[in-house]
């Protein structure tokens, strides 16, 4: 007797259960503790399954729902999704430097960006011809420092590009005041603060684009994939035939362009310039059951963060640890150290001894971005002596903290670095 496609895939859906469900097979005692993890199950696995065999696996209906249920649990009005977060900030600043857009950026503008950050912060910036003016930090956020980004301000100045690194929120009160008085647009990164709040908004949304990232180590994951919001209707619509092609097949009023074009064919019907950033349904479908674990995911980094921030607490002498801007619910996409100057060890004694306990490390981001080779090609401005930012690049490092890492994971790294720490503090 023939079984049905019905009973195959019910099938299918059981033992990938089945496989999910078997026991961890390494010890979180004795395992090495990478910078992420596997955090997702079968429901996101069954639903990629489901694309796959139903045929439509390119942009679709999943994506459709991911970003409407995206949209309603940051509080914008629209959400538009792409294939990574450098493809989200490339398309905020695309659509910002677009000649459809009243008052676009030009070429030669300048935008005000953190010197700490990863580079697709800033690529996009001179890929639009604009001109990047990297400003310092704070050391104890690692965000923009913003008496830095006023100072570093001119006639030419026309956007702030605020970073909310490592789950830390910039102070967008500051930013948003800066704003206003220079007339300046505002595209938030929120690559690594999915989640975050500041005052009780989530951060992304306080700007005129906010940028997120679901890459596979991020607070939750579509694998590869990125999201851009906006409450700005025109903007929304540019973002979105940008994302494709130029065409308007995924714009909201497309009744306007087929009337405008009647001799042209609606389906390849190219109103403006393009790219092609889309996500495929594969990726809508992860993000639709990963969004609903978003919130215990980061319950669990902020726990680990206030377990070690209590055993490093009295090593202040010896290290540094960052701290929420005010008002900030941090989402700790990682855990920043930074040695101290003149402190008894070298950052890189103490990056061999968390190696050796079988704890992965990394700097912190890409440390002075100023310092990168490819800034020799490219216009840009450096305000100031971007000390704090030379000092992280020097002393600072990272772990990983991830919605999934058990309480024996956090303590072990907690000993470790007690472990390290204890030998060197002062009697």
């Amino acid at each position: 007797m023939s079984r049905s496609a019905e009973d195959i895939r019910k099938d299918i859906h059981r033992l990938i259960e089945e496989y999910f469900a078997l026991p961890a097979s390494e010890d979180p005692a004795t395992k090495r503790l990478t910078l992420v993890a596997a955090a997702y199950g079968s429901e996101e696995v069954n639903e990629c399954v489901d694309a796959l065999l139903s045929t439509y696996v390119t942009m679709g209906a999943r994506v459709r729902e991911f970003e409407k249920r995206f949209a309603e649990r940051v509080g914008s009005k629209h959400a538009v999704m792409v294939n990574s977060g450098s493809s989200a900030n490339l398309l905020a600043m695309a659509a910002l430097a677009n000649p459809a857009f009243k008052n676009h950026l030009k070429p030669g503008d300048e935008v005000i960006v953190p010197t700490v950050t990863w580079s697709t912060t800033v690529w996009p910036v001179i890929q639009m011809g604009a001109v990047p003016v990297l400003v310092d930090v704070s050391l104890e956020t690692l965000c923009m420092d913003m008496d830095q980004a006023r100072a570093a301000v001119t006639e030419k100045t026309r956007a702030i590009f605020p970073v909310h690194l490592l789950g830390n929120a910039t102070d967008m009160n500051a930013v948003r005041e800066l704003a206003k008085e220079k007339k300046l647009f505002v595209i938030e990164d929120t690559c690594e603060a999915l989640g975050t709040e500041l005052g009780g908004k989530v951060v992304g949304t306080f700007g005129d684009f906010g940028t997120y990232s679901f890459y596979f180590s991020h607070h939750m994951t579509t694998i590869e994939g990125g999201m851009v919001v906006t409450d700005n209707d025109e903007l929304a619509e540019l973002a979105r035939i940008l994302r494709a092609h130029g065409w308007i097949r995924d714009a909201q009023e497309k009744s306007k362009f087929e009337s405008d074009n009647p001799e042209i064919d609606p389906r390849f019907l190219f109103v403006n310039t393009g790219y092609n950033l889309r996500p495929t349904d594969l990726n809508g479908a992860f993000g639709l059951h990963q969004l609903g674990k978003l919130d215990g995911y980061n319950d669990v980094r902020r726990r680990n963060a206030g377990v070690w921030a209590e055993r490093l607490g009295k090593y202040a002498d010896l290290i540094d640890v960052t701290y929420p801007e005010k008002d900030c619910r941090h989402t700790w996409f990682a855990y920043p150290l930074i040695v101290k100057e003149g402190a008894p060890f070298s950052r890189q004694d103490l990056v061999d001894h968390l190696e050796a306990a079988g704890i992965e490390t990394r700097p912190i981001v890409a440390g002075n971005l100023a310092k990168q080779p490819a800034f020799q090609y490219f216009p840009h401005r450096i305000h100031g002596d971007l000390a704090n930012a030379q000092a992280i690049m020097e002393r600072g490092l990272f772990f990983g903290n991830h919605g999934i890492m058990s309480p024996v994971e956090c303590d072990r790294i907690g000993a470790a670095l007690e472990s390290f720490l204890s030998r060197h503090a002062k009697d």
